[in-house]
């Protein structure tokens, strides 16, 4: 904006006295068009966060992504896990095996808990996931066969405690003396873990890679839970992993087999965000009948602007981000964990791109909205407009 476009801007959008409601209508405008990028910041925030929060969580209890063979289980272990550990950004990989059965408490007679068993090796499971971290009385270093580690409120719904004696029924078939029966194994709570997810905390258990293995009738381990730098990595090293390894292997994580609830995120984001910038369009239409306005009104200011030179072309030319932050970095906003099984508050994330668009956008917006009224005011004839008035 030149110099002159710009006094004549500030001369009557700072107008006192007679012109004061000209400024009125600026303060108004301004508002709503505040207003609205101030909606579209929060709800962006909001879905960024709920996206990456869910993320962080699910992936600070699990390993990053798991590598299975395509057809049985893995043949050269140790040669395996060498060249996955080797590979550029992975910080921890570990061999484990997956069942699934109904726990049982030995002197209790409860109805059966239907659980997840995971199989792992004491000597690097610490590696690949957080869980272990919050396990009590001592680390998962020191499991032992025959020992099995559950959840909090699985623990706390059962009634155990360390040193409970427990069995678990598996769904693996034995041939006995009445025919197929289900695998049972006898198992000691050697240490209880809090994980913050539900689903974790009340059906899954973790017990020795050999009691697993021993379950299967097999020496090998079915996958390798492999952990990396940051969730933002596990794309790219999942790719140069499976190249390493070779084509007989695949590796998936849990937003592959979450890609339903990922996507859904990504489409409510821009969703919400279409339909609040229609508060930033409305802004803009007002915007457009106060532009209206005060050219109606101003036509003899236009017209002694004109006669003295001006030329049509100068006629023409003539926020949320703190409070998402405090609200995320203090959680101001709790949520009931009977409602959200792993979001303990309400999470405002802005990225860049965000912020950029809440910028550009009402800003173009409100600069296609003006160029009507400006060329409606360029083409006043100075003569008319001053006879008229």
């Amino acid at each position: 904006m030149t110099s002159f476009e710009g006094f004549l801007a500030h001369r009557y959008l700072n107008a006192t006295g007679r012109g004061s409601f000209i400024k009125l209508m600026r303060q108004l405008a301004t508002g709503g068009i505040a207003l609205g990028v101030t909606a579209m910041l929060l709800c962006m925030a909001l879905m960024n966060g709920f996206h990456d929060e869910i993320q962080t969580n699910i992936f600070s209890a699990t390993a990053h992504f798991a590598v299975a063979p395509r057809i049985g289980d893995i043949q050269d272990l140790p040669e395996i896990l060498s060249q996955i550990r080797n590979t550029p950004g992975v910080i921890g990989a570990s061999p484990m095996r997956m069942e699934k059965g109904l726990l049982r408490v030995a002197d209790r007679d409860l109805p059966p808990e239907p659980l997840i068993i995971k199989g792992v090796d004491p000597t690097s499971a610490e590696m690949t996931s957080t869980i272990f971290s919050s396990l009590k009385p001592y680390s998962v270093s020191r499991l032992e066969e025959g020992e099995i580690l559950i959840g909090q409120q699985l623990a706390e719904r059962l009634g155990l405690k360390v040193g409970s004696e427990i069995s678990v029924a598996y769904f693996r078939l034995s041939l006995g003396p009445s025919g197929s029966q289900p695998k049972v194994g006898a198992y000691r709570v050697a240490g209880i873990f809090t994980s913050h997810i539900g689903e974790f905390d009340r059906s899954w258990a973790f017990i020795h890679l050999n009691d697993a293995m021993r379950l299967a009738k097999t020496q090998r381990a079915e996958m390798i839970d492999v952990r990396t730098r940051s969730t933002d990595e596990i794309t790219d090293i999942k790719s140069a992993v499976l190249q390493s390894i070779g084509a007989q292997y695949v590796a998936s994580d849990l937003r592959d087999t979450n890609r339903a609830l990922f996507a859904a995120l990504r489409v409510e984001k821009w969703l919400f965000t279409s339909l609040i910038g229609i508060i930033v369009c409305i802004a803009v239409f007002n915007i457009v009948a106060s532009l209206i306005l005060l050219v109606t009104e101003k036509k003899r200011d236009l017209g002694v602007l004109l006669a003295l030179g001006a030329t049509p072309g100068q006629i023409e030319g003539a926020f949320a981000i703190p409070f998402c932050y405090f609200a995320d970095h203090y959680r101001w906003i709790p949520l009931p964990s009977a409602v959200y099984d792993f979001i303990t508050y309400v999470p405002f994330r802005l990225h860049f791109t965000d912020v950029l668009i809440a910028i550009l956008f009402p800003l173009g917006v409100s600069w296609l909205a003006s160029k009507y009224p400006a060329r409606v005011a360029a083409r006043l004839h100075p003569i008319d407009s001053m006879r008229s008035s």
